[in-house]
């Protein structure tokens, strides 16, 4: 055990630097992309990948199924696709950064589900700064900034084993937060995440006039968050729902439309491997990402990694479900990933960004842990 704590704590120190290297990064990026910043978010890279290799090889497990075959199969195959590609040898590095944390978290978890509330508290801490960045950049611009991701992304690890009143009153504050964004991915990710908490929060319940106040109690509480902070911005919130457009100014139709066009001239050879790390990117016209993860992975890395990426959709589809069902205390943070989850893949990209997508795959290791160590009444609903 002792040994295990050591790792853990190296763990944790080094998905920390990774994660404020990272947040560092994004912050200067459209101004110094090229920069040392960028050298250093390589090497943050490399340290927390060997972390995570030194955990699987001390603590291997003898079977891999489900999920776990899935992030193996990632891990091996992704590298030999890269090769292939003749990328990068950074690009290898990030992309197999997030089945290798799965499978960490997971194993350290799984020994001791407590390691779960350290694990809170940094992210915690991580969310703080990610915060502080973001009103930054928000206020000192008059567009929306994507460094809402940075504390965004936590909100899974902040609402784990709270109070209700507490969840509540998070949910509400990262609702305000989205607004001010101004990133639609990040209104459209609260408007499920809400449906998600009113679905809880009714099951069982039949009264029909509970189920109403509920409704517009809530309904109310978003108009109002809603005109507040368009009032407070002039009005550029509106302006920026009704906008047809990617932070790019092109329409999410038209590179959907042209990435499904290069898909449908790539070789046989490229529909199978794929095209390389950010091939939409590089080879569309437009100099764009897909905006859609289904489209980029499948140009990207091909039908092999595409086959995965579907099963990794497929597990967290169904482990959500699974909460629901048994009305499990995890399934309202859990809900929170899966509403960041499915609209950021949707509309913009998640899995590419090899950087705060890691913040849900951990939560999700973490789940995991939990359910196949049976150690769900450990985690109990606070009143």
């Amino acid at each position: 055990m002792k040994s295990s704590n050591i790792l853990f704590f190296f763990f944790i120190l080094a998905f920390f630097v990774f994660a404020f290297v990272f947040t560092d990064y994004m912050n200067y990026e459209m101004i110094d992309e090229e920069g040392g910043s960028r050298v250093w978010l390589i090497r943050t890279y490399l340290l927390l990948d060997l972390v995570c290799f030194v955990v699987l090889f001390c603590f291997a497990r003898r079977k891999y199924l489900g999920i776990h075959l899935v992030c193996l199969l990632w891990i091996i195959i992704m590298p030999l696709l890269m090769f292939i590609d003749h990328v990068q040898i950074s690009d290898i590095i990030k992309t197999i950064l997030w089945p290798l944390l799965f499978e960490t978290t997971y194993l350290f978890c799984h020994r001791s589900v407590y390691r779960g509330d350290v694990m809170k508290k940094m992210f915690y801490i991580l969310a703080i700064i990610g915060f502080v960045y973001f009103l930054r950049a928000r206020f000192g611009t008059d567009r929306q900034t994507n460094t809402i991701y940075l504390c965004f992304l936590a909100l899974p690890w902040l609402v784990y084993n709270t109070s209700k009143l507490t969840n509540f009153i998070i949910v509400f504050i990262f609702t305000v937060l989205a607004l001010l964004s101004m990133k639609r991915s990040m209104m459209l990710s609260m408007v499920l995440m809400w449906s998600f908490y009113l679905l809880y929060s009714l099951k069982n319940r039949r009264t029909i006039i509970y189920t109403i106040i509920i409704s517009v109690v809530l309904l109310g509480g978003l108009y109002v968050a809603y005109d507040r902070v368009d009032s407070f911005t002039g009005g550029m919130l509106t302006e920026r729902v009704n906008k047809e457009e990617t932070d790019e100014g092109r329409s999410r139709e038209a590179i959907w439309a042209l990435t499904i066009s290069m898909i449908q001239q790539s070789s046989l050879k490229e529909f199978l491997t794929g095209h390389g790390h950010f091939g939409v990117r590089r080879d569309s016209w437009l100099e764009i990402s897909a905006h859609n993860d289904f489209l980029e992975v499948l140009y990207d890395y091909g039908l092999v990694i595409f086959v995965l990426y579907l099963c990794l959709w497929r597990y967290v589809i169904k482990r959500g479900f699974c909460l629901y069902r048994t009305r499990s205390p995890l399934f309202l943070p859990y809900a929170a990933s899966l509403s960041i989850f499915i609209v950021m893949s949707m509309v913009s990209h998640l899995i590419l960004y090899a950087t705060y997508f890691n913040y849900l795959v951990m939560f999700w290791g973490l789940t995991e842990a939990i359910v196949e160590g049976d150690s769900s009444h450990i985690i109990k609903q606070k009143k």
